[in-house]
């Protein structure tokens, strides 16, 4: 009940957006120079093609940067689980290591005590 009620406000928030920006580009109409200065380039644009533009190229930006910044961190935790995975070998290694030669210690110990008798 409560997600399908966000979904609504959600989707009621995006149809306000839309709409307010359709309003803004028909008031918005009349031509601006765009002007490239170091190569005396100059051509008449729309206002809202101009603020659109300006919106798409901030999201490409941030788009590649949060993939960048979402990549990097992929590759951090994936050198982690395998360090992670290559000292819980050598740990299970160490113990097993250990543990024949305590078994070891201890069959020796009984095997001179066998033959001491």
């Amino acid at each position: 009940m409560l997600q399908s009620f966000v979904t609504l406000i959600r989707r009621l928030f995006w149809l306000v957006l839309g709409v307010a920006l359709i309003f803004f580009s028909v008031n918005n109409r009349q031509a601006v120079q765009l002007v490239f200065e170091p190569f005396s380039l100059s051509f008449p644009v729309p206002a809202f093609l101009l603020l659109f533009a300006g919106m798409f190229i901030g999201l490409v930006v941030a788009a590649g940067v949060t993939g960048w910044l979402r990549l990097q961190g992929f590759t951090r935790r994936r050198k982690a689980e395998r360090r992670a995975e290559t000292l819980e070998r050598e740990v299970a290694s160490l113990a097993e290591d250990a543990h024949t030669t305590r078994a070891g210690r201890a069959h020796d110990a009984a095997k001179s005590g066998d033959t001491a008798r």
